[in-house]
């Protein structure tokens, strides 16, 4: 594991908060109404996380979020204003023109594939129909504009710089074309073979593209670099924070099901492809545990993750803004970072 000397342990506790759409916001937001937030110095955030972190770093209490939940909009006394609650319809905005012209180069490509036919010969068709439908996808850069994502940030956190924050937060992204990990923050500028550390980037747009999930979301461009979600170079990024607190809580939902007499191929495609997300995610995940209680194990280390027999919780939309749905990631979060400190002795 590369090291970053460059980056000084303070006292306190460092939060680490992974990604996982709306599915882990409200996860982290049930780990933080058990944990508070008291002896927190620093949190390392990606996608989900940053969000949440960095509504938490300002100030944002975790009770007002909590008041979003039943509320359209709701008071904020420490910035006195109202904020609207995000909904669906706020967070997915058509990227109409790119889809459009994607639609037309597909459309156009399928034409000349039409009147290819007759030359084919003994060609593969459906082969030749597959490689031309997959070259063809080369007009549009995602589905949905995350720009909804930054204007709420912007309604909710007062400041657009990280040295304004309560607590220090550390947002992570990926770049698109270097392949390095961008850290940005307060305090630390600098760059290595693996990452790259800014302290002059808006906090609004850092979180927008530590979220900008691959396909879904508009890469953000940063400094003529392409940013996608922070998850992809390096899942969690506890490294960060173990260098900066010599205790650290990480709060993360990629938590494969274990089903003791069923299986999850009878639940559907869709419950398969995620399963198999989670495995991917969370093998990384025990590979990391594994160096990081190797190389520090004079750092305290509390690991908080959803229940692995917890059905409804891994059933659960990873975006929903459904009442129930949400308090029900909500719960798990709470059960999760109480047995988690249970048994940590905490």
């Amino acid at each position: 594991m590369r090291e970053l000397p460059q980056l000084h342990t303070q006292p306190g506790t460092c939060l680490v908060l992974s990604g996982g759409a709306t599915k882990a916001f409200y996860f982290h937001l049930g780990v933080l109404k058990v944990l508070g937030v008291g002896d927190i110095t620093s949190i390392v955030g990606s996608s989900a996380g940053a969000i949440i972190g960095a509504f938490i770093a300002s100030g944002v209490s975790v009770d007002t979020m909590l008041n979003t939940l039943d509320q359209k909009q709701f008071y904020a006394p420490k910035f006195d204003t109202w904020i609207k609650t995000l909904t669906s319809t706020m967070l997915f905005k058509p990227q109409y023109v790119s889809i459009m012209r994607q639609v037309l180069a597909t459309s156009f490509s399928g034409v000349q594939f039409a009147l290819s036919l007759p030359r084919m010969g003994n060609k593969d068709v459906l082969a030749e129909l597959i490689d031309t439908l997959i070259h063809s996808q080369s007009q549009a850069t995602s589905l949905f504009d995350a720009v909804a994502l930054e204007t709420l940030c912007k309604s909710v956190i007062p400041s657009s710089l990280f040295t304004d924050l309560d607590i220090d937060l550390y947002v992570t992204a990926t770049s698109l074309d270097s392949q390095k990990r961008a850290i940005f923050n307060k305090t630390y500028t600098f760059e290595d073979e693996d990452n790259v550390f800014m302290t002059d980037v808006p906090i609004h747009k850092a979180v927008r593209a530590s979220s900008s999930l691959p396909g879904m979301f508009e890469p953000v461009n940063i400094k003529g670099q392409y940013y996608v979600d922070g998850e992809i170079k390096r899942t969690l990024s506890v490294d960060v924070g173990l260098q900066l607190a010599d205790r650290v809580i990480v709060s993360h939902t990629y938590q494969p099901l274990r089903l003791p007499h069923n299986s999850v191929r009878n639940m559907g495609w869709v419950n398969i492809l995620k399963q198999s997300t989670f495995i991917v995610f969370s093998e990384r995940v025990h590979a990391w545990r594994t160096i990081y209680a190797r190389e520090h194990p004079d750092k305290e280390i509390i690991w908080i993750e959803p229940e692995e027999t917890d059905v409804e919780f891994f059933t659960a939309p990873e975006f929903s803004f459904r009442r129930e749905v949400q308090q029900r990631l909500i719960d798990a979060g709470e059960k999760a970072a109480t047995r988690a400190l249970v048994r940590a002795g905490v």
